[in-house]
């Protein structure tokens, strides 16, 4: 006997048993009860049923795997923080690398100027106090992502020449950062023709 014909066995037995309950329990009389039959109705629900199809095996296509590789690399992008970005970003800005060749004895400097710039860049404040004066941080972030090695170098460069007692060193830093790209120039030019000077001397 097939699974088909077990089943349609089944309910034809049940139907019987269901019948003789109901009219065994029915009043004399011969009068339906509703109630009786909308209870005997819903208690055929509970009957279970053997499956006769297998649904069959799906297997990802080679697209679908392209897809899957693809999806997979956005979300990791995603779910990269703005500091880890701005991280590389600003190794990328000063050549970090090449920086810690040409001043191995300065990398823990430079380190920490790349966490005050990193600190500064990820900020949700709208203004930052910068040398005393309060400038809007778009114009303070952008200033720091255009800073290149030339700029940390010259920042080491005024730390280690530096003779006055510095109180607040990352108020310091953030003032000379921040003037970096408009007093670089100068400040060499100055020191060469102080060199020449003393030279002649």
């Amino acid at each position: 006997m097939d699974i088909l014909t077990h089943n349609t066995a089944s309910l034809l037995f049940l139907s019987s048993v269901s019948q003789k309950s109901y009219f065994e329990s029915a009043p004399r009389g011969g009068e339906l009860n509703p109630e009786r039959l909308n209870t005997d109705t819903q208690n055929t629900d509970s009957i279970l049923f053997h499956s006769v199809t297998t649904a069959p095996a799906i297997y990802p296509s080679g697209d679908s795997l392209g897809r899957m590789g693809t999806e997979k690399k956005r979300t990791e992008a995603a779910s990269m923080s703005a500091y880890e970005i701005y991280r590389e970003i600003i190794h990328e800005n000063i050549g970090y690398q090449s920086l810690i060749e040409r001043c191995p004895f300065d990398r823990e400097r430079i380190d920490e100027i790349v966490d005050l710039l990193l600190e500064t860049i990820c900020t949700a404040k709208k203004t930052l106090r910068i040398a005393g004066d309060e400038y809007p941080a778009a114009l303070v972030k952008s200033k720091f992502l255009k800073l290149n090695s030339e700029h940390i170098e010259y920042v080491i460069d005024c730390l280690k020449k530096n003779t006055t007692d510095i109180r607040n060193i990352k108020k310091y830093l953030l003032a000379v950062l921040f003037n970096a790209p408009s007093t670089m120039d100068n400040y060499y030019t100055s020191l060469v023709a102080h060199n020449m000077a003393n030279s002649r001397a």
